[in-house]
């Protein structure tokens, strides 16, 4: 008996269309996986979705609403000298630096690897997750990523800074305030941009985002850039490639901002419509207050398709005596002090 072919065209074809219209769904959901294998069909359909940015911002915004800090003070009251094992230390040291000097007990896990399988199986679930680095700025931005992922983190401010910069032997410490210009006058983003887009192969949130910060990172481009760097191109000599954006509390941007500095406060970042005041096509500098906030939003957009920078040690290193610090300026200028706590080196393997 000969199969009529037409029907089952037809069918064909309406499965295509469905499958089409579910991949962006699959992409967004964790909950959508599906344990029926893919067809080479569906992974080339997958390969060519365009992904908005919505999970990514979803996953976000409980983070930068609540910026989760654990101080040194209580790093080493309740970790190092209490051994509160509710708590689970990580240095995000580059492996030299990691021998050179860390906090006690830390696992080493260098920035530049935290997307990789091998480091996500390091991370209990059932325990807070305490990142140290040399200076603040990278462990909020693996923070953030790890907080999309669903870990429970906190970051020490400052990092090894703060800790004992000296004995711990980092490469950039905090060398205090520059004394730059600030401005009071508001700067209004001038025109509305679209959102990047970007093509993914993920079929959940959670590989949606390991997939985009691994891009970010597989880049070798810095996520931070100098004060020094922002003042002599950008306030000085006017180059217009650059566009600063300060996330300062809008009470607080109001009293002392880096000049030129439009301000999409920290809090209202991860929405499309505080996204859509920064062109694509420009590099984008965060300033936050001491560059840690910034960290995490440097890595945001990036993951999001920007090309941004964490300006490092943000207001307090630009000019620590602008009432731009707001509240808490006093506090935060006195996070620029080492602590001078004992350090762990060679001896000391991975904290087991």
């Amino acid at each position: 008996m000969k199969l009529n072919p037409r029907p089952f065209a037809a069918v064909i074809g309406v499965v295509t269309i469905l499958i089409c219209l579910a991949v962006p769904a699959l992409a967004m959901a964790d909950s959508s996986r599906s344990k029926a294998p893919a067809s080479k069909k569906s992974a080339v359909t997958a390969k060519k979705t365009v992904i908005p940015a919505d999970e990514i911002l979803r996953r976000s915004s409980a983070y930068f609403a609540n910026p989760p800090y654990l101080l040194a003070e209580e790093v080493y009251g309740k970790i190092v000298q209490g051994g509160d094992n509710s708590f689970f230390l990580v240095s995000l040291q580059s492996r030299d630096g990691f021998a050179k000097g860390h906090v006690p007990g830390a696992v080493n896990i260098p920035f530049s690897e935290i997307a990789e399988p091998t480091a996500l199986k390091l991370l209990p679930r059932s325990r807070k997750i305490v990142l140290t680095c040399d200076d603040g700025h990278r462990s909020m931005a693996a923070a953030l990523y790890f907080a999309q992922l669903g870990y429970n983190v906190a970051t020490m401010p400052m990092g090894l800074n703060r800790w004992n910069a000296v004995a711990s032997g980092i490469a950039s410490p905090y060398a205090g305030s520059a004394g730059y210009p600030v401005a009071t006058e508001p700067v209004e983003a001038t025109s509305k941009h679209t959102l990047p887009v970007f093509t993914s192969t993920a079929r959940n949130g959670r590989k949606l985002i390991t997939e985009r910060t691994r891009k970010v990172l597989a880049s070798g481009r810095s996520l931070f850039i100098d004060r020094n760097e922002v003042y002599e191109r950008v306030i000085k000599g006017g180059d217009d490639r650059y566009v600063l954006v300060s996330i300062q509390r809008p009470e607080d941007y109001a009293k002392g901002h880096v000049p030129g500095a439009i301000n999409i406060p920290y809090n209202e970042l991860a929405k499309p419509g505080s996204l859509r005041k920064l062109p694509g096509d420009k590099k984008i500098v965060v300033i936050c207050y001491i560059g840690h906030m910034a960290g995490a939003a440097s890595l945001l957009l990036n993951q999001l398709g920007f090309e941004a920078y964490d300006m490092r040690f943000g207001t307090l290193g630009w000019n620590d005596t602008t009432a731009g610090l707001g509240s808490a300026k006093d506090f935060l200028v006195g996070l620029g002090k080492t602590l001078n706590y004992p350090v762990a080196g060679d001896l000391e393997k991975n904290g087991n």
